[in-house]
């Protein structure tokens, strides 16, 4: 049985300084609107709760603004720092390597829920009680895997173990 360890909202969100997601009302719903032809990135932050064990995974519900087919491609990255660590936060970031999905296609009418799931097996040796990042990215730049036009709007992400 899989348990959750945090839902990530479109408003929890944290940006960098370049290329990320809208923040914006789609139907009075919050969601992160993800570019189809720029790379963008969105973060969350959050703490190992005890219990933790095992590997990580990230269930990303969406829609999509206008695309009918094609498929979009997205990439998962995790950030862990122990208690201890010597990651100087005010001048660094140490994402493990890049966990990278199978592009699913699109559901055939825009504005309809689709969710897939991208399985964090780099997950930076994630230990209970870490300070740790989730990042989100459309890789809108991998012109084989991401093929549909228009924005992908994020509603949600669940992070679970």
């Amino acid at each position: 049985m899989a348990t959750t360890i945090a839902v990530f909202t479109p408003f929890a969100a944290e940006f960098p300084s370049s290329n990320f997601p809208q923040l914006t009302l789609i139907n009075q719903r919050p969601v992160l609107a993800f570019d189809a032809s720029t790379a963008e990135t969105a973060y969350w932050t959050f703490k190992v709760p005890q219990g933790f064990t095992g590997t990580l995974s990230a269930i990303v519900q969406y829609i999509m603004a206008s695309a009918t087919s094609g498929k979009v491609d997205f990439i998962g990255a995790l950030e862990m720092v122990t208690d201890g660590d010597s990651t100087d936060l005010d001048a660094t970031t140490s994402f493990d390597s890049d966990n990278a999905i199978t592009a699913p296609t699109v559901p055939g009418t825009a504005g309809y829920i689709d969710e897939f799931t991208i399985t964090l097996t780099n997950q930076d040796s994630a230990t209970v009680g870490d300070y740790a990042r989730f990042s989100l990215k459309r890789d809108a730049t991998d012109a084989t895997n991401d093929t549909a036009t228009g924005d992908c709007y994020i509603l949600t992400v669940e992070l679970r173990y």
